[in-house]
């Protein structure tokens, strides 16, 4: 039996696909060759030849650089969250909104760019904070007073 590998194919993949096969159809100096993408063998000719490169692409992607690591003490520092007047015994020295009630609705009045969801991590490996509003294995939410600057998503391991 051969073997096979499964990939995922995103929306950006798709839109890849097309944009390959656009590319593959007008690179042709062939009128022979235009006239071919023009009939059904062409355009399957065409897509199969545009999958190939995505699916390559897909199994093959660039590598992403490692996010630079962080300690929670300096993400206190840079981004300084705010206290959860709500509640005043609120967990993590005052600042852990819950999920729930009117903690949440502050959660959510809030600017997403400031929001940050703490985790409990797979396979009891600790606790995270994470950049954006989550629902997953979340415990609270902390505010920033500080927007999150840049892209992606940031994870901070709190030991």
């Amino acid at each position: 039996m051969d073997d096979f590998i499964m990939l995922t194919l995103t929306d950006i993949h798709l839109q890849r696909l097309h944009a390959e096969a656009a590319r593959l159809a007008e690179d042709t100096d062939d009128p022979d060759d235009w006239d071919a993408w023009k009939e059904a063998d062409g355009v399957a000719t065409g897509f199969k030849l545009a999958l190939q490169e995505v699916a390559r692409e897909a199994a093959n992607p660039e590598p992403t650089p490692p996010m630079p690591a962080i300690s929670y003490d300096d993400w206190l520092a840079s981004n300084r969250p705010v206290r959860n007047t709500i509640r005043t015994d609120a967990p993590f020295d005052g600042l852990m909104f819950e999920t729930f009630g009117p903690e949440l609705d502050a959660v959510k009045a809030a600017d997403p760019a400031c929001v940050w969801t703490l985790v409990s991590g797979d396979d009891d490996d600790g606790l995270y904070l994470l950049s954006g509003f989550h629902f997953v294995n979340r415990l609270g939410y902390l505010i920033t007073e500080c927007p999150r600057a840049g892209e992606g998503q940031l994870a901070i391991r709190l030991d």
